[in-house]
């Protein structure tokens, strides 16, 4: 009985070395994949909306682990010069824009520059932190009533995140420049994708530049000037581009590319309508190559580029008889005086790209918010239709009407392809986002120590 007694402590200190250890290492296990999934959830907002990563990591971690409570940090993760491991400076500001690189932990492939988001900094990557404490049953017998995960941490990347080439784009930006659009609205728009155009890399990130309606190019002049016919003229005038800005640690517009000045020259064209299905149609046959493009011509790249198009348009279609078909192995044009009719042929111009591989954008600005097309469908839905899948069978949606500041941003945080806006100066972050929608998805990745 005493040698028994004398035992017991020795009996419980095993098995709570079996079992409460057990149960500290499953709870562990446990937050860590909590992490994971909240560093994933929160990478997906950046770098545009870090207070929504904030959010979305902390949802995240509770609905995998009800008791998690991670702290976040951010990052801007760039490339490594290699063995001297340095900052690769020239990857910012247009993978992401830190301010400042002091402090940058370094590998040989990547570095992560401390980043604080706000005041025009951008962070592209969200480390999400926490520990646990995991009471015992057996222990506290021995005197040991809980354990404690230790401290963990995940880390999650959008877009290239260091890689010394970002993923290769060709990407066809269609922008509605019909006489519905004030002068102030248009000057605003073309900043704004002249900002954008600041954000990318020239030399894996190929742009072209089409309008609605369409333009009849002047020889040595303005590439865009809007065409006196509704059927004469491309759609896409700008071939794609790889001179757009010049390169350094603060990227300028080069006034000399062709794209850069077309979208300077930009002017509001009037009459003709505002036609949806035939310049989507077009943009898409021109990315794919089924009407000729120039890509031939240009450097080749790592790697097979993804290609993307960007519709903005700012109300329902208003749209002449034109006898055509949906499918983009067709060439030619497609419209209908029928509103319902000319929406529907965008969402089928839209299905077909978008089987083909071609990653949709839709912009709704100002009225094609509220505008309808027929049967009680707005024009908003009809262009999240056309929008590509936030995943795999998870549609875009238009989930709002977007006549409120706190409206369009939710609208445009929620993850998905389609966006809003209701005047000039928003469709500049909007079409940054664009941009980072196409050039990748997140991943986890680990941070240099």
């Amino acid at each position: 009985m005493v040698i028994f007694a004398l035992l017991i402590p020795v009996v419980f200190g095993s098995v709570a070395m079996a079992v409460d250890y057990g149960r500290l290492l499953h709870e562990r296990q446990q937050l860590s994949n909590a992490l994971d999934a909240a560093a994933l959830a929160g990478a997906a907002s950046l770098p545009n909306d870090p207070a929504g990563a904030s959010a979305a990591a902390l949802a995240y971690a509770r609905a995998n682990d009800p008791e998690a409570d991670p702290a976040a940090s951010f990052w801007c993760v760039v490339a490594s010069t290699g063995s001297a491991k340095t900052v690769a400076t020239s990857q910012i500001p247009s993978v992401c824009d830190p301010g400042a690189v002091a402090g940058a932990k370094c590998n040989e492939v990547i570095c992560a520059v401390p980043c604080i988001p706000g005041s025009g900094r951008t962070c592209n990557t969200i480390t999400v932190t926490d520990d646990k404490n995991v009471p015992f049953a057996f222990a506290p017998v021995i005197g040991i009533n809980t354990g404690n995960t230790g401290s963990l941490a995940s880390d999650a990347c959008r877009g290239s995140c260091g890689a010394q080439s970002p993923n290769p784009m060709d990407v066809a930006i269609v922008a509605d420049r019909t006489s519905s659009m004030s002068d102030q609205n248009i000057t605003d728009m073309k900043t704004g994708i002249k900002n954008t155009l600041l954000t990318m890399s020239k030399d894996q990130q190929y742009v072209a530049f089409g309008t609605i309606h369409r333009s009849a190019p002047i020889a040595g002049g303005c590439q865009t000037n809007p065409s006196g016919s509704a059927t004469t003229g491309p759609w896409i005038p700008v071939p794609f581009s790889n001179d757009y800005n010049n390169p350094g640690s603060t990227p300028t517009a080069n006034g000399s590319s062709t794209l850069v000045k077309a979208i300077t020259c930009l002017n509001k064209s009037s009459g003709f309508g505002t036609y949806l299905a035939s310049p989507l149609k077009a943009a898409a046959r021109y990315v794919l190559g089924k009407d000729a493009n120039n890509l031939a011509s240009l450097t080749a790249r790592a790697g097979t580029a993804r290609k993307a198009i960007i519709l903005e348009t700012d109300g329902q279609p208003n749209e002449s008889n034109i006898a055509g078909s949906t499918s983009v192995d067709s060439a030619g044009d497609i419209g209908s005086s029928i509103v319902s009719t000319a929406c529907n042929n965008l969402k089928a111009v839209a299905a077909d790209a978008k089987d083909k591989d071609i990653l949709i954008i839709t912009v709704g600005f100002g009225s094609a918010n509220t505008d309808s097309c027929g049967g009680g469908v707005l024009v908003r839905d009809v262009l999240a239709a056309a929008a590509s899948e936030k995943s795999p069978r998870v549609p875009s949606t238009a989930s709002n009407d977007c006549q409120s500041a706190a409206k369009r941003d939710a609208e445009n945080a929620d993850g998905d392809y389609f966006f809003c806006a209701a005047s000039g100066t928003e469709l500049g972050p909007i079409f940054v986002s664009a941009i980072n929608a196409i050039s990748g998805n997140s991943r986890l990745i680990r941070i240099p120590g």
